[in-house]
């Protein structure tokens, strides 16, 4: 039996909870602000917000970029992004500089390489982050993010895959995708190989012993409300409420 003890203590900016459990204790703090979808990498943060406007935390403020994207995303591959009509574009020396294709999400957790899917769920990645065509990987994804080793995906229908032997010279991996139990409707996996997610009723899910996260199940994270994003780096869960609301959270 998992026991909530809520600790609310408000001030001009953010919500401190305690969530103590049996073997687990979640420290959130609400962040001032609000965001459709966050991403964290590198021990940077970034994220945009329903104008689509690029915002990244900087000194515990968000600082505002210049552009309009739908979908952010930071990691070893550097900063992308795509906007509303699914055009790829790259962070460079401040300036965001147009990428040949089009992706409706994209994913910068890879080791160099950036990877993401199309309007029409099609799988993507870009061996470098230099080359100048996309490879195509088999299969259909609505959601698609990478770590150091492997790839993780869901469809339309919210399984959830698992594409191993990625590295920094093979960006699509072995080729074959592996089925993995349970149901989501976004995943994400961390820099150093953690793998968070969200379900369709907004409850969070991790993978346990992330030291080797595809040979172990589910469990899910308590939380006190329903989120539709997370994002995990150097210790922080980072969280976006179906309010929108940012949440910062430690073990």
């Amino acid at each position: 039996m998992s026991y909530f003890i809520l600790f609310y203590f408000i001030t001009h900016t953010y919500l401190l909870i305690l969530c103590t459990l049996v073997g687990i204790s979640l420290n959130c703090r609400r962040v001032s602000g609000s965001l459709k979808q966050i991403d964290a990498g590198n021990g940077q943060v970034f994220g945009v917000n329903s104008a689509n406007k690029i915002y990244t935390l900087y000194s515990g403020t968000w600082t505002q970029l210049s552009g309009s994207l739908k979908h952010v995303s930071v990691g070893p591959a550097g900063v992308w992004g795509v906007d509303a009509n699914n055009y790829i574009h790259r962070l460079n020396h401040g300036d965001w500089v147009p990428v040949n294709g089009q992706l409706k999400q994209v994913d910068a957790g890879g080791m160099i390489s950036p990877a993401g899917v199309n309007m029409n769920d099609y799988i993507y990645c870009l061996q470098g982050g230099q080359a100048s065509s996309w490879t195509s990987l088999p299969g259909r994804l609505k959601y698609y993010s990478c770590g150091p080793n492997s790839c993780w995906g869901v469809s339309s229908g919210n399984q959830i895959y698992i594409m191993k032997g990625v590295t920094s010279n093979t960006c699509a991996g072995s080729l074959n995708w592996e089925n993995v139990s349970g149901a989501l409707s976004m995943i994400e996996v961390s820099t150093d190989g953690k793998v968070y997610g969200v379900n369709s009723s907004g409850d969070i899910f991790a993978r346990n012993h992330f030291n080797q996260p595809y040979r172990t199940g589910w469990r899910q994270v308590p939380f006190r409300q329903k989120v539709k994003h997370v994002s995990y780096d150097l210790g922080h869960l980072w969280v976006i409420g179906t309010d929108n609301s940012i949440m910062d959270c430690t073990e």
